[in-house]
């Protein structure tokens, strides 16, 4: 199967899986992956604005390094448990938003796609390093050692870390 349509078809099934959102999970915080501190030992977790929008703070190193901030996440719940993140809140955009950041949750692993400011794109099929909770009424979601391949041939794998904070929840 050539580059392409091997791209092809894990972002097809990326969308697929977003809308079916089965079998899906997410951690209980549980897990042990770290979460980003301000050099205090404390967790560094942001809480939706008074818009609701929530937001994603991703840095990523490997290959390509830098980090980004977006001020718009959707999260899909299912059953209790983390489904699908969407950063920008964008669905109905017909092109893809630069930078992005999506993940549809199958246990303990999520088919992931990340986009950067520059246009580089990476994914992975079933990539461990995201864990969800739900803090009150928030959704909290953790980037941990999140490795992911390039869609260019020439480029180089990457590993992000960060913090998303669920706006947009639909489900239960």
């Amino acid at each position: 199967m050539s580059r392409s349509r091997a791209l092809s078809f894990s972002v097809v099934a990326l969308a697929a899986a977003g809308v079916v959102l089965t079998g899906c999970s997410s951690d209980d915080g549980g897990s042990g992956k770290g979460v980003p501190d301000d050099g205090t030992g404390k967790a560094t977790v942001s809480v939706p604005d008074a818009d609701g929008k929530g937001s994603a703070k991703l840095h990523y190193s490997g290959g390509k390094s830098g980090e980004f901030t977006i001020e718009s996440v959707r999260c899909a719940v299912m059953d209790g448990k983390l489904a699908a993140i969407t950063a920008p809140d964008s669905a109905d955009s017909s092109t893809p938003a630069k930078p992005s950041f999506t993940a549809v949750m199958s246990g303990d692993k999520a088919m992931t796609t990340l986009t950067t400011e520059d246009g580089a794109s990476y994914l992975h099929a079933s990539a461990p390093g995201i864990s969800g909770s739900r803090s009150g009424d928030t959704w909290v979601v953790t980037v941990a050692g999140l490795k992911l391949g390039p869609t260019d041939p020439s480029g180089e794998s990457i590993t992000v870390d960060g913090v998303i904070t669920c706006g947009t929840v639909s489900g239960g």
